[in-house]
């Protein structure tokens, strides 16, 4: 179930992709508090600006292109065959093969066109498409190039070419959101929010990220758990697959797995009685009974995690001597309450028990 088109403020969902994309130390150079962007292409669109003067600033990246000529004198390789049908004509000329330094490389061609393709969405602010426009004829010497899926995914960055990262990832997030108009000339964007399979990768990731960058208490590692199970017979083809954890932390003291859902209400409703989602738990006890199972994680905790929108359960309870809590974080509040409260979440439980968690024994069960 994908959330509601919730309210949450558009500076804070450029925060979570640019975790996500483990890119936020380069997007604190481009601030965005106090930018009056009414919807998410024009506040990409003034980040995609920014970032490429500042490339522009700096120079932009050339690389080495192969390229051939007819030329009087020797340079780089002679091609023989060429050469050949040169002086068949009477032309006292080389045809030669060489490399060439140049601002035509693929991150510049993307860029170039995705400023012109940004530049054309409908909401656009029309200060704000011109200034791309004129940004993109400082590309003059970089070929024009039809933007698809693909293109992206064949950018290899490396240190020379690190200063791109950030906006060739939006740039690519810009390019997922602005689709073609049905039945007329044109561009329109989809909401981004309301597609469920990629916020959730993005919420899953972005909160891998933050604990990696943002605390130093746990070490954020990754995690494959494999199933207690013996084999009793294997008359057929087929394994048991491994459990991938979405968030694995590890202290001296605490190992926690954490189980992200971009869900649109952290219940579920049955016969009347609001109850945490089945599923989800099972999921997440899977993780620890297996990890316990198999000797490699005795002493591991569990956190569901949500983001906030039609309620907000923050519950702890032992199980099976497993420290479990379902939780929320509300994404629309400002961007320090947020990190304060996933700081919160991971808080290690004091010396002798987790304040809130019921005992192994006890009067109430769940």
């Amino acid at each position: 179930m994908t959330l509601p088109a919730p309210s949450i403020p558009i500076e804070n969902i450029y925060y979570l992709f640019c975790y996500a994309w483990d890119r936020f130390e380069e997007a604190k150079a481009i601030s965005v508090e106090g930018i009056s962007s009414p919807d998410l292409p024009n506040l990409l669109a003034k980040v995609l600006l920014v970032g490429t003067r500042n490339l522009l600033r700096r120079g932009l990246d050339r690389g080495y292109e192969p390229h051939e000529e007819d030329i009087a004198t020797l340079r780089g390789q002679i091609d023989l065959g060429g050469t050949v049908r040169l002086w068949s004509r009477r032309a006292r000329r080389l045809h030669c093969l060489f490399d060439e330094l140049s601002h035509d490389v693929l991150h510049n061609q993307i860029l170039k066109a995705s400023l012109r393709r940004l530049a054309k969405a409908p909401t656009l602010d029309r200060n704000l498409a011109r200034d791309l426009q004129q940004v993109s004829r400082y590309f003059v010497d970089v070929t024009d190039i039809r933007l698809d899926r693909g293109v992206f995914s064949r950018v290899q960055l490396h240190r020379n070419i690190s200063g791109y990262g950030l906006v060739l990832r939006v740039a690519e997030l810009a390019f997922d959101l602005l689709l073609p108009a049905v039945g007329r000339s044109g561009y329109q964007f989809h909401d981004v929010l309301r597609d469920e399979r990629k916020m959730a990768a993005v919420f899953e990731a972005f909160v891998r990220n933050f604990y990696r960058n943002e605390q130093r208490t746990y070490s954020v590692e990754p995690l494959h758990i494999r199933w207690d199970a013996e084999l009793i017979s294997d008359d057929g083809a087929g394994q048991l697959p491994n459990m991938r954890v979405d968030v694995f932390l590890r202290s001296p003291h605490r190992q926690l797995i954490i189980d992200t859902k971009y869900y649109s209400d952290a219940l579920q409703t049955y016969r009347g009685a609001s109850t945490f989602h089945s599923s989800h738990l099972y999921q997440l006890f899977a993780y620890l009974r297996n990890a316990q199972g198999v000797g490699e994680h005795t002493r591991c905790d569990g956190l569901l995690l949500y983001p906030e929108a039609r309620s907000r359960p923050d519950a702890v309870y032992r199980v099976h001597g497993h420290v479990v809590k379902i939780a929320t974080v509300n994404l629309a509040q400002p961007w320090q309450f947020i990190a304060r409260r996933l700081h919160e979440l991971v808080r290690e439980p004091p010396i002798g028990g987790y304040e809130g968690a019921e005992p192994d024994l006890g009067a109430r069960r769940v």
